[in-house]
């Protein structure tokens, strides 16, 4: 019984969790060969104020990076 566990910043609406959820529940039934009823999923949303990519805070994406 797989559990995926998806970590992004938060702002998604409960459409938009829902129909990611759809798609990987399927896309792992599919591929994994696994049952429908034993894929679980947890959405763990982090503020922009903690999440960085490539030294960058998710807050600080698209500043002028010359200013101190």
């Amino acid at each position: 019984m797989p559990h995926i566990q998806i970590t992004l910043v938060e702002g998604r609406s409960p459409d938009q969790k829902r129909r990611i959820a759809e798609r990987i529940t399927e896309t792992m039934v599919e591929e994994a060969g696994t049952q429908q009823e034993g894929v679980s999923i947890s959405f763990i949303e982090v503020p922009p104020t903690d999440f960085a990519r490539a030294g960058v805070l998710a807050t600080d994406k698209g500043k002028d990076k010359g200013k101190k």
